[in-house]
């Protein structure tokens, strides 16, 4: 390349790298790994709570999938339209800094919307604005967590570290997940909000715990740019200098599109569509927590870097079909089972996907990359989201679930057959 970004590695590592087992044990004596690891569980156990609240809030208000779907839309916006921007801080700021002042802020935010709701002044504009504006925090400590593993651990150990986060992650939105849905039935909405926003000012404190000098911005080269707009630009540059890149965006945009689409109406196909309550989409949810945690294990222990494309395929078709039964689904039980499978597949799916974008981009553009790779495929998000909620209405969830399955295959056999950069990914 001649605009001064680095080169990717090779494709193809060496024997003695790609030899090298994934290891839990080295990857959690990692202190700063620790840490950061430590501070996403504690965050992200109010979150999901915080999730099944406020989604069962707004439908059980407004009794419109229309509203879910604008609260699903106002969470993942962000994503497309600060993504990439949010992705040269990352690259320029200290990245322990970055997550704690998020953290406080996203505090701040969930503490003034649980006041409203206990002053009954919680209008939707309201909730969407604090949703939107937390989707912009969401998306800061997704993207600088992501670019801070590979900064914590070595490249053998990122499917255990990448492992051990999906594992964590998906643990507390079993317990989040369940344990909101009952809990909003007892209570109501306000104290799991409340959790919420204590959760986020306990991981900042945890973050404090780290040392200052982890995460600082890589030295650049001489060639690299220095200004926002060239930096910004040198980002979009170097993912679509790679052709794997692009084909797993192309990938990406589609199954997201439909994903979202899916899980947009996770409430009221519980209530609809199998008749059940908060309890029941708290369960929907809590059991594709535990798939991923079931594929996760697994797959951060198994060496599979010379074997990535054809595993990230078939965890595609799989979620597909699983995404296609659903929708011919109408017991409680079977739907639990079903979700469980998304759960595993998606494992399958992402933890071999972020090592290897992980392993491939250097350090100083990990930020940039890692933004623009998610906020482009993300892009078709939102829209899927809305949609759901059109489609739904207009013929039913089933018939919007069994499209979505159908449009999932189809994309996985296409890319499988013609996206040979992904299906040889290695690193």
């Amino acid at each position: 390349m001649t605009d001064g970004t680095a080169e990717l590695p090779s494709v193809t590592p060496s024997p003695a790298a790609a030899s090298t087992a994934p290891s839990y044990r080295r990857t959690l004596a990692n202190r700063p790994f620790f840490l950061l690891w430590s501070s996403l569980l504690i965050s992200q156990s109010g979150d999901y709570v915080f999730d099944v609240a406020l989604i069962w809030l707004v439908y059980a208000t407004t009794g419109s999938v229309v509203d879910v779907a604008y609260v699903l839309v106002a969470a993942t916006v962000p994503t497309v339209v600060f993504g990439p921007v949010l992705g040269v801080y990352v690259d320029r700021w200290p990245r322990r800094t970055i997550l704690i002042g998020t953290n406080l802020a996203e505090g701040a935010l969930v503490a003034g919307l649980a006041a409203a709701l206990l002053a009954h002044s919680a209008t939707l504009p309201l909730i969407l604005a604090v949703v939107f504006s937390l989707g912009v925090g969401q998306q800061f400590v997704r993207v600088t967590s992501n670019a801070l593993v590979p900064q914590t651990v070595e490249k053998a150990d990122l499917a255990s570290a990448n492992g051990l986060l999906t594992f964590s992650g998906s643990t507390i939105q079993i317990a989040g997940l369940a344990i909101g849905g009952v809990v909003v039935a007892l209570f109501g909405a306000t104290l799991p909000i409340v959790w919420d926003a204590a959760s986020f000012l306990l991981a900042a404190a945890i973050l404090g715990a780290m040392s200052a000098l982890v995460g600082r911005p890589a030295p650049a080269d001489g060639a690299a740019p220095t200004g926002f707009g060239a930096q910004f630009a040198e980002g979009f540059r170097y993912v679509a200098s790679e052709r794997f890149f692009l084909e797993v965006i192309a990938i990406g945009v589609v199954v997201n599109f439909a994903g979202n689409a899916t899980f947009t109406q996770w409430a009221p196909y519980a209530s609809r569509v199998l008749h059940g309550g908060a309890t029941t989409f708290g369960l929907l949810g809590a059991m594709i927590a535990a798939g991923a945690i079931a594929g996760a294990i697994p797959i951060g222990r198994v060496n599979l870097r010379s074997r990535v494309g054809p595993v990230i395929f078939a965890g595609l078709f799989a979620v597909g079909l699983l995404i296609l039964s659903l929708g011919l689904t109408r017991s409680i039980p079977l739907a639990l089972a079903e979700a469980f499978g998304v759960g595993v597949a998606s494992s399958v799916i992402n933890v071999p996907l972020l090592s290897v974008v992980q392993a491939k981009v250097p350090a100083r553009l990990m930020g940039r990359a890692m933004s623009v790779l998610l906020g482009l495929i993300l892009a078709a998000a939102p829209f899927g989201e809305y949609l759901s909620g059109v489609i739904a209405s207009a013929f039913s969830i089933p018939f919007l679930y069994v499209v979505m399955g159908l449009l999932t295959v189809s994309v996985a056999a296409v890319g499988a057959v013609a996206m040979r950069d992904v299906r040889s990914l290695t690193y």
